[in-house]
């Protein structure tokens, strides 16, 4: 390993570390459960984006390049179908928690109750640091260091799989662990598909968005039943296919490196 990329991985992890803490160590100003809740969620994805950042910088590639974040290979238009597929799973995983009264037993349900009724400043710190924050950082991690450094070596499928099981266990608790999981896969083959980790950034982040949104402001918004449990998970799939099926086969399985074919305008 090259010195110079040894002393920059170290150097970011010292700061990311520092500001993690701090973060996560700030008082919450307004006294309320949903502040506390989102400088804590806040505090863990720094570290997560410091992880990802510092392993991508102990790659000989620049750190974007190693990351997946360059333009995509599908238009945005594909980007907002694989969005929606995302909502759908999220919302159908939810169906089978509740459906199932495993939800009770898992972390999502003081996720729950801890943003219920949050208004004003505490609203919007919990969607930048519960939604948009998490987005960004697992997805960096997940599938941009982890799931890009192992197709290279495993090939897709098994990265994919191998990435998603870990980002379930970051998200602790057997329930919930398996729920995550599973939208992993989703967001794995999201990252691949668009040949990008943008596509995968802007699907979670999506997902979280109408998750805090609907915990804070429409709490009895949604009422799964077995209908629309079902209904989640084959629009999830359609949208996957749909999106699979204008995706150049060859660019798709030809390559273990997991780079973006040429761009195309209007690419994210």
């Amino acid at each position: 390993m090259d010195r110079r990329r040894g002393s920059r991985a170290a150097a970011l992890l010292l700061v990311g570390g520092a500001a993690s803490l701090a973060t996560c160590r700030l008082p919450a100003i307004s006294g309320s459960l949903a502040e506390h809740f989102a400088l804590q969620s806040l505090g863990i994805e720094i570290a997560l984006a410091t992880a990802a950042l510092a392993g991508a910088s102990l790659s000989h590639r620049p750190i974007r390049e190693r990351l997946g974040l360059g333009r995509g290979r599908i238009p945005l238009r594909l980007v907002a179908v694989l969005a929606v597929g995302t909502i759908a799973l999220s919302h159908a995983l939810d169906g089978v928690l509740e459906l199932t009264r495993l939800r009770e037993q898992s972390s999502l349900a003081s996720f729950d109750f801890a943003l219920a009724g949050a208004r004003g400043r505490d609203l919007a710190l919990a969607l930048f640091s519960i939604a948009i924050a998490p987005g960004i950082a697992e997805e960096l991690l997940f599938r941009g260091l982890v799931q890009r450094g192992l197709e290279a070596r495993l090939g897709p499928a098994l990265a994919i799989v191998l990435a998603a099981a870990l980002f379930g266990a970051f998200h602790g608790g057997l329930v919930y662990a398996l729920a995550a999981g599973v939208l992993g896969v989703y967001l794995g083959l999201v990252s691949h598909l668009a040949g990008s980790v943008r596509a995968a950034i802007v699907c979670h982040a999506a997902n979280n968005l109408l998750a805090v949104a609907e915990a804070a402001l429409w709490p009895e918004l949604w009422n799964p039943h077995a209908g629309t449990t079902a209904a989640g998970f084959a629009v999830a799939a359609a949208c996957l296919w749909g999106v699979d099926r204008r995706v150049a086969p060859a660019v798709l399985h030809g390559s273990r490196e997991g780079g973006a074919a040429a761009a195309a305008p209007g690419t994210l």
